[in-house]
């Protein structure tokens, strides 16, 4: 029962920060750099505050796998919240399934892990709805679409493979001191972004046109007016503390207590939850109201369909430690 509360409370806060950061990005027009390197940087804050103690060597082995998690963690937030430019939080919590795909190809290629046989008929489900869903889109968005999701999804795979990792490696860490090794991480990080940015904000700002052309791109970055906006810091800095620490502590703790294969359940209907979410966002700002046809919705019940035949093939093979660990965000 525990580890289901847990499972349920992590896939309603996805759906629950899917929902907002799209909102952020389509009523006030941030700057997705900026807003991603506040997300990252204040939900550090908050894991730490919350962290138990770890001793120096699960601390050094951790924080290693660690750095890799919070760059994953970042450059998936990143392509995550820039589709919401293009589609809906629905359209794209279907589209990331996509990572089923690509973690079944990389745990062949980390864990040596073939898939069962019956697998790949979900596997090829799945794979037809992401392909379908993604040419019924309009066609100015479908290559910036799958591109991003593309990108998303296999970041995504590298973290839940470094999830893997870790859980062999250290099985006695607790989740708060999991959260602990990510928050300092995830602080760090978002920190060295946010100074980073700054600091070519400030020199965009202080040279202006008179910026050596050698330097052009320098421009496409965030301004000074971007890094300033208060809109765009406020509302990451509160979606990173409260949403997206507190997605981080729902994951590892369902990790913990429940088995992939029953948080990959509940992770079916995170759709479902999203698109529920997306009407009542709609009602205080109306653009973020979720157009979905017929045909959408038949698509979207394929790609549903894959996991679906995945997460009820049975278990048992002869392979060993066989793990599903397809249920990241």
């Amino acid at each position: 029962m525990k580890g289901a509360l847990f499972a349920l409370a992590t896939v309603l806060t996805w759906a629950l920060m899917g929902v907002v950061n799209r909102y952020c990005v389509s009523k006030y027009g941030i700057n997705v750099l900026v807003f991603t390197s506040f997300l990252i940087f204040s939900g550090g804050v908050a894991l730490l505050l919350i962290r138990e103690r770890v001793n120096p060597e699960n601390w050094k082995s951790g924080v290693h796998y660690s750095w890799l998690y919070t760059t994953m963690q970042m450059t998936k937030s990143f392509f995550m919240i820039s589709t919401y430019l293009y589609i809906t939080t629905t359209e794209t919590s279907l589209l990331i399934n996509i990572e089923v795909v690509l973690t079944y190809l990389m745990a062949y290629l980390f864990f040596k892990r073939v898939p069962h046989k019956r697998e790949y008929w979900g596997i090829a489900v799945i794979l037809i709805g992401f392909l379908l869903l993604i040419y019924s889109l309009p066609i100015a968005v479908r290559i910036p679409t799958a591109v991003l999701i593309l990108l998303a999804a296999t970041a995504s795979c590298i973290r839940s493979i470094v999830v893997e990792q870790t859980s062999r490696k250290s099985p006695e860490t607790t989740v708060r001191q999991k959260c602990g090794i990510s928050g300092y991480t995830m602080f760090v990080g978002g920190t060295v972004l946010i100074v980073f940015f700054f600091g070519i904000a400030s020199i965009t700002f202080l040279f202006g046109e008179s910026l050596p052309k050698l330097f052009f791109f320098l421009n496409y970055l965030p301004q000074m007016t971007e890094m300033l906006n208060p809109e765009t810091v406020i509302s990451g800095c509160l979606a990173g503390f409260f949403l997206n620490s507190a997605s981080v502590y729902w994951f590892y703790a369902a990790l913990k207590w429940t088995k992939s294969e029953t948080f990959m359940a509940f992770r079916v209907f995170q759709p479902i939850l999203t698109y529920t979410l997306e009407l009542l966002a709609a009602l205080f700002y109306a653009a973020m109201k979720p157009e979905l046809s017929t045909k959408d919705f038949f698509i979207g019940g394929i790609i549903l369909l894959g996991s679906v035949l995945i997460l009820i093939v049975p278990s048992k093979t002869t392979r060993s430690e066989i793990s599903k660990n397809f249920i990241t965000e």
